[in-house]
């Protein structure tokens, strides 16, 4: 019983550090990316033997003398490579296996070499047969079919014994001392293998995936930003206001927009937008947004006309209830008057000429996207030269610290007040270096979005109008 005990506590430590060597050589790049391969070339298959062989190796140095024979986990490797590399690499590793364990020289020499390379030839037959079916559920190789593959390969090994050795009393006994710990031994390793492998390429598939999606993503917050004006400052060709604006999504793409563009020589239309949720389907229905807002800002048309028409487009068919907010003003380059409307977006600022704020409360609608026919009114006000106006998304009055604080409207009025300028670019990056400074070490929770548009006075515009 002591003998048994220790047998199976040798076969035991030896599988465990099998396992762990396996573990770390399943983990190389090049391993896996030779396994991952669904066609392995015939170099690559070449390559693959010496590992497994050696692996095997490991198992028969590791040997446990029994009745004068030698019991040994010398099929993990073949068993192992047949199975995930096909014949080649099964036969090839126990081929090599068959020699090094015949030179041993122990009773059971000749049917324990015989069965190294039958092992692997047994393996890579199998790995033929379920190649095929291998993308079903039901042919793919896991750690429970391998384990069952290894348990009848120890049979026919067993079986081998009783039928080439001479004394049949003599291999019986050795069988049944060393058979089934052996049996275990290599069933276990072979099973651990096999596990560890295909976990690992999942993971690796699981990472490819992964990388695609981002460099998709990647793709889709360049496509989006290129949505947005991005030329300043704008519009050049104007001189009598000018216009900056930036936006940051909180994740590769976002929902918050600005855009601005001529309805016509003297009425400039430029909007800010904040599209409920995140990610991928605010950025599809911000870009559905904007492309319904160009195309009903006709000439003649009033921001709260504009509003109205497309809250209806984007009510039709709107089955995830996304929603969004919009500030859309439209400037009348020669006299700098403004004319607003407002569905359920954060107020803009006027910043006056005295450095002083205040805050465009007066008229206030619903978000876009929510109900059909509503309407939406419209106030007018009046910028003087130097003076501007400061749109912004919530994404800036709650941007969190790492404290949970909001960086709130107080600190965004005092961020332009304080600015060193009154040019349109000098407060934008005035605010978003405050902003940077108040979230310091805290993930950006929302799209940040600034649009500013300064007034320079009736004479530049009519100059350049005329």
């Amino acid at each position: 019983m002591e003998f048994v005990t220790q047998l199976v506590i040798s076969i035991a430590s030896t599988a465990c550090v099998m396992a762990v060597v396996a573990y770390g050589v399943i983990r190389t790049k090049l391993f896996t990316m030779i396994l991952a391969d669904n066609e392995l070339s015939f170099r690559n298959q070449l390559v693959l033997i010496l590992p497994f062989a050696v692996f095997s190796a490991y198992g028969a140095v590791n040997a446990i003398p029994v009745a004068g024979a030698y019991v040994a986990l010398a099929h993990v490797g073949q068993i192992v490579g047949g199975l995930l590399a096909g014949p080649i690499v099964g036969i090839g590793a126990g081929t090599i296996l068959c020699a090094f364990r015949y030179l041993f020289g122990d009773y059971i020499a000749l049917p324990a070499a015989l069965s190294c390379m039958l092992a692997g030839l047994f393996a890579g037959l199998y790995h033929e047969w379920y190649k095929e079916f291998k993308e079903s559920n039901a042919g793919k190789l896991d750690a429970r079919r391998a384990i069952i593959f290894t348990v009848i390969v120890e049979l026919f090994g067993s079986g081998l014994s009783l039928l080439l050795l001479p004394d049949f009393q003599k291999a019986l006994s050795i069988e049944l001392a060393g058979a089934l710990p052996m049996m275990i031994g290599n069933a276990g390793a072979v099973g651990l293998f096999i596990f560890i492998m295909n976990a690992l390429l999942a993971e690796r598939k699981t990472l490819a995936v992964k990388e695609r999606i981002e460099s998709e993503l990647r793709v889709a917050r360049d496509i989006q930003l290129s949505l947005v004006p991005k030329t300043f400052p704008a519009p050049p060709e104007v001189p009598g206001f000018e216009v900056f604006a930036v936006l940051e999504p909180a994740k590769e793409v976002g929902g918050d927009l600005y855009d601005f563009f001529f309805i016509d020589e003297e009425c400039f239309c430029f909007v800010i937008g904040d599209v409920s949720g995140k990610g991928i389907p605010a950025a599809l229905f911000m870009s559905a947004t904007r492309s319904v807002l160009k195309a009903q800002a006709d000439k003649g048309t009033s921001p709260g006309t504009i509003l109205y028409k497309v809250n209806n487009e984007l009510c039709r068919g709107n089955d995830t209830c996304m929603f969004v907010t919009l500030f859309c003003g439209i400037l009348n380059v020669r006299t700098g008057e403004i004319t607003y409307s407002n569905a359920g977006h954060n107020p803009p600022y006027i910043y006056r000429r005295d450095g002083s704020m205040e805050e465009l409360t007066k008229i206030q609608g619903m978000a876009l996207g929510t109900m059909e026919d509503m309407p939406y009114g419209q106030e007018k006000l009046q910028l003087q030269g130097g003076e501007s106006l400061v749109l912004y998304t919530d994404g800036v009055s709650e941007a969190m610290s790492v404290t949970y604080e909001q960086f709130l409207v107080e600190r965004l009025q005092a961020s332009v007040i304080n600015g060193e300028s009154y040019e349109p670019k000098n407060i934008v990056e005035n605010m978003m270096k405050d902003v940077s400074a108040h979230t310091v070490g805290a993930e950006q929770s929302d799209d940040i979005t600034l649009l500013v548009l300064t007034y320079r006075g009736d004479s530049e515009a009519k100059e350049t109008v005329a």
